[in-house]
């Protein structure tokens, strides 16, 4: 099997990209690890989660004998702990007992110094829509505007564009270092018809959507069959879709949609190949 890949795997809600995703390795799901910013991985079997609720730590002011305490003239404030940032685990034997949350930076920081001290070959972020949107919130309060599209000239499309390409390609390059898989999850944008073409992308500003387009090996559209429940992984490309694959065995498929079947495809096609 090919290793550092990146995939992104786009589809309607419950479509079952994150229980795949959660065994896409050779080790199954004892080796991916799933960064959960859209607070729903908990509930996926044996997946191994972190939950990520922010971009960059949360701050609190610091006080000393209940007065806040002022450095030249400026309020010091502290890194929240991540057990006192107000989440509560919502499953299994821990359910309602404090959760440790993190900040996207904080995993990005540790993964890339405990990466040969920790079992995971695959890093899975799920969602990088809930990503983009922390993004957005925070190009509003840096331009000073109230919304995304009142930037001049789109600077503010361009800029959160900016920064999601950014963290993307920050853990992309961390996992192809250590000869790692990169899994992307997004929802699929509701169908639009666009010059009499059905359009598919993911469910994100059509500039950003295409520029993480760009940077995947594998594109896959996932479905649910409606008769028997069971779902599908599509890597057949045309126009109107953004949905494909740089690897040859996966172009043009259509497949179960599991790591199991992918990774036969694969070394199938590689044994006719020889």
């Amino acid at each position: 099997m090919p290793m550092g890949v990146t995939y992104l795997l786009i589809g309607q809600p419950k479509t079952g990209k994150t229980t795949a995703a959660s065994e896409w390795s050779e080790k199954g799901s004892n080796g991916v690890l799933i960064i959960d910013t859209d607070l729903g991985a908990d509930f996926t079997d044996e997946a191994n989660t972190v939950t990520v609720t922010t971009l960059n730590p949360p701050t609190r002011p610091v006080f000393l004998k209940g007065k806040q305490v002022m450095e030249n003239g400026f309020p010091q404030v502290e890194v929240i702990p991540p057990d006192e940032r107000g989440f509560k685990h919502r499953n299994g034997k821990k359910a309602g007992k404090i959760a440790k949350v993190y900040s996207l930076i904080e995993i990005y920081q540790w993964l890339e110094k405990e990466w040969d001290n920790i079992p995971y070959d695959t890093i899975v972020l799920d969602t990088i829509g809930q990503v983009n949107e922390w993004i957005e919130t925070t190009v509003v309060q840096e331009l000073g505007i109230t919304a995304m599209g009142e930037g001049q000239w789109g600077a503010d499309w361009g800029k959160a564009r900016k920064k999601n390409v950014d963290i993307v390609k920050r853990f992309q390059t961390l996992a192809k270092k250590n000869g790692g898989n990169f899994v992307i999850i997004s929802h699929s944008k509701t169908t639009t018809i666009t010059d009499g073409k059905v359009q598919l992308g993911p469910d994100l500003p059509r500039g950003l959507g295409y520029s993480l387009a760009a940077k995947a090996d594998v594109i896959g559209y996932c479905t649910a069959n409606k008769e028997d429940g069971t779902f599908q992984i599509s890597f057949e490309a045309y126009d109107e879709r953004v949905v494909g694959s740089r690897l040859r065995p996966l172009a043009q498929k259509i497949l179960p949609f599991n790591y199991e079947a992918i990774r036969n495809e694969i070394l199938t096609y590689k044994k006719k190949d020889k």
